[in-house]
């Protein structure tokens, strides 16, 4: 054989089309352990082969309509070479001239050997590009998965810098209004200092006399027990307390309330801070734990 005609052999014993016994085979196992160009492409054919293995689709069981075409074909087989039997001398004829012929290839034999070998390349391809198919398939799903969570990782970041940006957008706007309201000439300011409730809390309510506009700083208060929380009061004299509004420490103690005093709290002479149930009172009930002293 030719160099080209092994070569095209070469994908067939990759898919394991070639029988082992038979003479092509042979002649090309001959032929690899001399060629290192057909070994080498070979292997790689055979690594190709093994690695779409497992997609190919599992094989059918045969009808039985085949099987029964399959079975009455060898018995007429069976029957023609009973009846040629008796015919020993021509028979033993025959068989010397078939295995003479057998071991001279015509040029058209060897067409039909090359068409045969050219339709199984053909067939092994097809079967090659399905498979190709498939995982290409499997491949374009992958990437969309993955793009998909990707884009859903992308927007929960979004969404929590978009948070982030809110919360300092408004803790500047609180730092821009309470500077304000320091530099404001109407501004009022009163030191509140603990009781024997707290004796190391302290405060500052700093407030604007014609707006009522108000903030309370405070450190070293007691935590607030469950269902409490702390409630600002305006005592002017002569008249009852006016509550303000309820705040919560933090775990350190400290707080941070804004207020609006209304226009006859910003009178008043004495402002304190109670500890009181969660919702806030309308009068007081309970330890004074913050309290200025009398303007």
């Amino acid at each position: 054989m030719k160099h080209e005609e092994y070569k095209e052999m070469l994908a067939l014993d990759a898919l394991d089309a070639l029988d082992v016994g038979d003479d092509e085979r042979r002649a090309l196992d001959a032929h690899l352990a001399t060629c290192a160009d057909c070994r080498a492409e070979h292997s790689a054919l055979r690594d190709a082969a093994a690695a779409l293995a497992y997609a190919a689709p599992a094989p059918q069981a045969a009808s039985p309509q085949l099987r029964a075409r399959i079975l009455a074909a060898v018995t007429s087989s069976s029957q023609d070479a009973h009846q040629r039997g008796g015919n020993g001398a021509s028979s033993r004829d025959g068989a010397a001239e078939a295995t003479h012929a057998s071991n001279v290839s015509s040029p058209d034999e060897f067409e039909q050997r090359r068409a045969s070998r050219e339709v199984r390349v053909s067939r092994s391809i097809l079967r090659f590009g399905s498979l190709a198919a498939s995982v290409a398939l499997v491949a374009l799903l992958v990437s969309l998965a993955l793009l998909w969570q990707r884009n859903n990782r992308l927007q929960s970041e979004l969404a929590r810098l978009s948070a982030t940006v809110n919360q300092t957008q408004q803790e500047l706007a609180l730092t821009r209004a309470d500077r304000e309201l320091l530099a404001q000439p109407a501004a009022h300011s009163a030191a509140l200092t603990g009781t024997k409730m707290a004796e190391r809390a302290h405060a500052r309510l700093t407030f604007d006399a014609e707006t009522g506009r108000a903030m309370l700083t405070a450190a070293d208060l007691p935590p607030a027990p469950s269902g409490k929380a702390y409630q600002l009061w305006f005592i002017a004299a002569g008249k009852p307390p006016m509550p303000g509004s309820v705040f919560q420490p933090d775990p350190r103690g400290r707080a941070e309330m804004r207020e609006t005093i209304p226009p006859e709290g910003r009178t008043a002479a004495v402002f304190a801070v109670t500890l009181e149930p969660a919702g806030g009172v309308s009068a007081p009930t309970g330890e004074i734990y913050l309290k200025s002293s009398a303007s």
